[in-house]
């Protein structure tokens, strides 16, 4: 029997730990509303919020250009190496960081919450490329509660034909 291809999830060939900015989509297991009570963030959203703020204080020469906590999911801009400084070790890739992340988080809950399955498998990302991109992109993260019914990570939309990357 064959299976079916699994889509991949990353470019070939391309150094997810070079200078670039990643938009960075994260989803909850079930797309459950993990983080928040509507809008607002409850104990666990805490968490993941803090562990977003603190990902600079872990990983040299990363930072987090723009960020939001969803109810079921995350969005992030991590610059990778953009601040211009001189290096004297590579950059973590950015599979590295966002695994960091999520464990981090996990390890945190699981502490009140063993059984809690937090992350979906993996997560989405752009390589954002130009500065029209970038605008398109924090301004899609900046908007993102004020649109939750429209978005397409809300219960009320999932299964319909739209997803972010109608974005780009």
């Amino acid at each position: 029997m064959e299976f079916p291809q699994r889509k991949r999830q990353r470019l070939r060939d391309f150094d997810y730990s070079s200078q670039h900015y990643y938009f960075v989509t994260i989803c909850c297991s079930g797309m459950r509303h993990l983080f928040a009570n509507g809008l607002q963030l409850n104990k666990r959203g805490m968490v993941a919020q803090r562990h977003i703020e603190a990902l600079p204080s872990r990983h040299e020469g990363i930072y987090i250009d723009k960020y939001v906590v969803m109810p079921n999911h995350i969005h992030m801009i991590v610059a990778i190496g953009c601040d211009g400084a001189e290096r004297s070790r590579p950059f973590p890739t950015l599979s590295t960081i966002i695994g960091q992340y999520k464990s981090g988080v996990s390890r945190e809950l699981h502490g009140e919450e063993p059984n809690l399955k937090i992350w979906q498998k993996s997560f989405n990302d752009h390589i954002i490329r130009n500065k029209n991109d970038y605008e398109m992109i924090w301004q899609y993260i900046d908007t993102n509660p004020a649109e939750w019914e429209l978005d397409c990570f809300h219960p009320q939309n999932q299964g319909k034909e739209q997803t972010h990357d109608s974005l780009f």
